[in-house]
């Protein structure tokens, strides 16, 4: 969501100023040199060398991350490098063995130097931090990392010569998700526009931004424990006690709004961020690449849908949250099954749990299902019916929730109903 150096400057916050003192000592190296090999091609790291020191493989910092597509900066005062690609960051300081992969602390087996006057770093955080299998050949010397791309739901729609791609998405996520497959990539290359269902990239207006706060939040005298059970808001409370935070913290809120923070804590604490979704990461690259924006919907369409929900199926997604943070086995498909599910989902593009999935969905609670699918599928299909009809001929690559994709009522086969060629890529 921010720029390279906004992103970056809230992790070096939390460094320890570097001392500045450059290695001294040559490091270890083999009588023949160590190679780096990504999906089957060779790392180039020009004069510089693969350097080997206590058993752990350092490389080229600048070189490695740029050939794994990251923007890399040097931060001289603190000595530290940062690097981010499309809202996934990584940072790094001289003499620290501490380094940060999206603000999260971890660990290094050697920390960063600096060797001929080039900043080195170790390979497996490197490796590790996005997700690659790391495998050492010690006969050829050399370091092989691999990762199968993502599959996701991905659809081409068409018809009479004008056609739209369409991509399900996981609004949350992590390095693991990703790379994406290279007909995904290169439809969004090819794309006049990118449309997601709110572009969550730009900020809401103040007028907007008031509307949200009031939306959230009691405007009729009453709190949160008038509208949920005393057991219900004693959980709440204890939630509450758990992170630190006064009891009475969410008195002013409606239970959904209650729902969505509990959501995303567990987000957070499960390793998934918004930033790292699969919306957010095409919108970062649009915005890279200067790609005009539409939406589907708009923040106040999505928090109605929530506001509109009936009494007792907010209180029940409370619950069902606070179930899924304290580890209480759930079965009802009222909750958002576990975000490491969701997201396995996709990464196989399983079009049979997936399928599963909203089938749950509508047997178990028709109410959401209804408020979270159905109710907005026509006025989806309305916009993209008028950007496979746009009379300029452009392409549009179009992002929504993959729970949208699939079954008797989803986009899918409402467009095919509608007499579109729909092919699943």
């Amino acid at each position: 969501m921010k720029k390279l150096t906004a992103l970056l400057a809230a992790l070096i916050m939390v460094f320890v100023f570097a001392t500045g003192v450059q290695a001294q000592e040559q490091a270890k190296t083999a009588d023949k040199p160590v190679t780096v090999w990504i999906n089957g091609e060779q790392v180039e790291f020009n004069e510089n060398e693969v350097i080997v020191e206590k058993g752990t493989t350092l490389v080229p910092a600048r070189a490695m991350l740029e050939t794994l597509g990251y923007s890399v900066a040097w931060d001289h005062p603190n000595q530290a490098v940062l690097a981010e690609k499309y809202g996934f960051s990584v940072a790094l300081q001289i003499g620290n063995a501490t380094g940060y992969v999206n603000g999260v602390e971890t660990q290094l087996s050697v920390a960063p130097k600096v060797y001929r006057g080039t900043t080195y770093v170790p390979l497996r955080f490197i490796s590790e931090a996005i997700n690659y299998d790391v495998q050492w050949d010690h006969e050829s010397q050399s370091v092989f990392l691999t990762k199968e791309a993502s599959k996701g739901y991905f659809w081409k729609v068409e018809k009479d010569g004008v056609e739209v791609h369409l991509l399900g998405s996981v609004h949350l996520g992590d390095a693991g998700m990703y790379p994406l497959r290279d007909e995904i990539e290169e439809a969004f290359d090819n794309a006049d526009h990118l449309v997601v269902e709110v572009n969550t990239a730009q900020a809401p207006d103040e007028k907007v931004a008031k509307e949200i706060a009031a939306l959230q939040t009691f405007t009729d005298g009453t709190t949160l424990k008038d509208h949920v059970s005393a057991e219900t808001y004693s959980r709440i409370q204890q939630f509450l006690t758990d992170l630190g935070l006064e009891t009475n913290a969410y008195d002013t809120f409606k239970p959904w709004a209650v729902h969505l923070d509990m959501i995303n804590y567990e987000a957070v604490v499960a390793g998934y961020q918004g930033g790292l979704g699969i919306d957010m990461y095409y919108l970062n690259r649009a915005l890279a690449a200067n790609k005009p924006i539409l939406e589907l919907e708009s923040y106040m369409l999505q928090l109605n849908i929530f506001d509109g929900y009936s009494k007792e199926l907010q209180e029940q997604q409370v619950n069902e949250v606070l179930d899924s943070i304290y580890g209480v086995e759930v079965t009802s498909a009222t909750e958002e099954p576990a975000l490491d599910v969701l997201i396995d989902l996709w990464v196989r593009g399983d079009d049979a749990g997936l399928e599963e999935l909203v089938a749950a969905m509508k047997k178990e609670s028709p109410e959401m299902y209804k408020s979270v699918l159905t109710d907005r599928h026509p006025g989806m299909i309305e916009k993209i019916e008028g950007y496979l009809n746009n009379e300029k001929n452009e392409s549009y690559f179009i992002i929504t929730g993959y729970l949208h994709m699939l079954g008797e009522e989803g986009l899918v086969n409402l467009l095919k109903e509608k007499g579109y060629t729909v092919t699943r890529i």
